[in-house]
C-alpha cells in the first residue's frame, strides 16, 4: 500500500539480473499467448504491480486497465509504467473485481495465484477472472507436478502453493472455458506456468 515499499519492490525486479531474465521470458510468453487471441479493445492487467509487464500487454489492446489491491503499486505504475496505449488505473481485489460480467475482452493475471494460501481462494480467483472476461484469461500458477516442486517435496521443504494442470482444466470447464495451453516459464528453475483459458460460446 505504501509508495516507498512499492518503489522498493519494483527496484528489486529492475536491478536483479535473474528477475530481469525472467521478465524477458515472461514478455515473450505473453506476447505469443495474446497474439494467438487477436487484438483486444480492452485488456485487464491484475495485479499490475508497478507496470512490469505493461509494455507487452499494451501492444495487444486499445485500452489497458491496470489494477492492483496495493495503492502504492498503482501509484508507482502510473508514474513509471506508461505506454503509448491508453491506460486506466484502479485499485481492485482479484476476489471482487469491480466490473460487470464479460466487461473486458481478456484478463492477464501474473504472479498472484501462487500467493493465495488456500485452494478455495485459488479457485475463487480463477472464477472471478473468467467472470469479467468475455474472450480469454491468461494466468500464472505454480504447477504441483513441476520439477521444482517435486524436488522441494523430495528434500522435505515446505510445499509451494500450487495447482495441478488437470485441476485448472476442470475448473476452467466449469466456468465455460477451455484450457488451451499452459507453457512453463522455465522447465528447470521455475515451477510457474502461463495458462491460457479461452471462453466458449454459449
Amino acid at each position: 500500500q505504501q509508495d516507498a515499499r512499492a518503489a522498493q519492490y519494483n527496484a528489486m525486479y529492475r536491478d536483479s539480473w535473474a528477475k530481469t531474465l525472467s521478465t524477458r521470458r515472461e514478455a515473450r510468453l505473453l506476447d505469443g499467448l495474446l497474439e494467438s487471441q487477436g487484438h483486444c479493445r480492452t485488456l485487464l492487467d491484475l495485479p499490475c504491480g508497478g507496470g512490469r509487464v505493461s509494455a507487452p500487454l499494451a501492444r495487444h489492446t486499445d485500452l489497458l486497465l491496470e489494477a492492483d489491491i496495493g495503492l502504492g503499486q498503482v501509484r508507482y505504475a502510473r508514474q513509471n509504467g506508461r505506454v503509448p496505449t491508453a491506460q486506466i488505473w484502479m485499485t481492485a481485489s482479484g476476489f471482487e473485481i469491480p466490473l460487470q460480467d464479460s466487461a473486458v475482452d481478456g484478463t492477464v493475471c501474473v504472479r498472484l495465484n501462487h500467493h493465495l494460501p488456500t485452494a478455495v481462494e485459488r479457485e475463487r480467483l480463477v472464477r472471478e477472472l473468467l467472470r469479467v472476461s468475455r474472450r480469454f484469461v491468461v494466468m500464472t500458477f505454480f504447477d504441483y507436478d513441476s520439477l521444482k516442486n517435486r524436488l522441494r517435496r523430495l528434500r522435505g521443504k515446505r510445499p509451494k502453493l500450487t495447482m495441478r494442470v488437470d485441476e485448472l482444466r476442470e475448473l476452467a470447464q466449469s466456468c465455460g472455458a477451455v484450457l488451451v495451453t499452459c507453457p512453463a516459464l522455465f522447465v528447470i528453475g521455475s515451477g510457474h506456468r502461463y495458462a491460457l483459458m479461452v471462453k466458449q460460446p454459449i
